[in-house]
């Protein structure tokens, strides 16, 4: 049986341990000698403990619209990486678009889809949408052209078919890659949403910020901030586990 308790193990525990406390004493000093900068941790908490429903209440705004565009971006990258694999000057294409979506500024995007669609969660879950295609279009692409030659000499001297090729070696090949995809997309889609939320909506984390830098409420702000952060986190750890369960490898 592994040790658990071996010298490196614990310097893995500690080390993350070790920063975060060091983060935490720092937040400290700059609490209480710049109080207009940072609150106290323990303002934080009693803020979000005297009122857990409403911060959680906005937060599933915010998630809905992340779940929702990653599910659309996601999908809709996959479905455009497996087309442009079999046909080459689709990628000729879509790259140019792709990278211009992915280049242009969520906050520039926002106004125009609000005005387009109204003040509804449409323009929200569109963001969290484009956020969430480009990481997973690159990684979805790369990981389905990764065959290696030989393998792909063999299906193709067992007079393999296009299908057989895409599920039995590129699909299986490229489950780490997508995978990879999917924890930078959920991340962009959450972000996304959270951004869109700045403008055109008086719900959702995004709003939530905006309204506590709107009446100097660091308190409220530090609160959204924290809970969409661990959200995302909590979304990365969600996908690491389905990749866990799929990939034994």
């Amino acid at each position: 049986m592994t040790n658990l308790f071996t010298k490196s193990n614990i310097l893995r525990l500690l080390a993350p341990l070790i920063v975060f406390g060091l983060l935490y004493l720092g937040w400290q000093w700059v609490a209480l000698n710049l109080k207009s900068i940072l609150p106290p941790f323990g303002n934080i908490t009693a803020e979000f403990l005297d009122r857990p429903g409403f911060y959680f209440s906005n937060l599933w705004v915010t998630v809905q619209a992340a779940l929702i565009g990653f599910a659309i971006g996601g999908i809709s990258a996959i479905v455009l990486a497996i087309l442009m694999v079999y046909f080459d000057f689709l990628r000729a294409a879509i790259i140019p678009v792709a990278l211009l979506l992915n280049v242009t500024p969520i906050v520039a995007i926002s106004p125009a889809l609000i005005v387009a669609f109204g003040f509804n969660a449409i323009p929200h879950i569109i963001v969290a949408g484009l956020a969430a295609f480009f990481p997973m279009l690159i990684n979805a692409m790369s990981g389905l052209r990764a065959v290696e030659k030989e393998t792909l000499d063999v299906f193709n001297a067992m007079s393999a078919n296009r299908t057989e090729i895409f599920f039995r070696l590129r699909l299986p090949g490229s489950l780490p890659y997508l995978f990879s995809g999917a924890k930078l997309s959920i991340t962009a889609a959450m972000v996304g949403s959270v951004v869109s939320e700045f403008m055109g909506t008086s719900k959702g984390i995004g709003a939530t910020i905006v309204m506590a830098t709107t009446f100097l409420n660091l308190n409220q702000m530090w609160v959204a901030i924290f809970l969409s952060a661990v959200t995302s986190l909590v979304l990365i750890g969600v996908v690491s586990l389905v990749e866990k369960a799929l990939i034994r490898w």
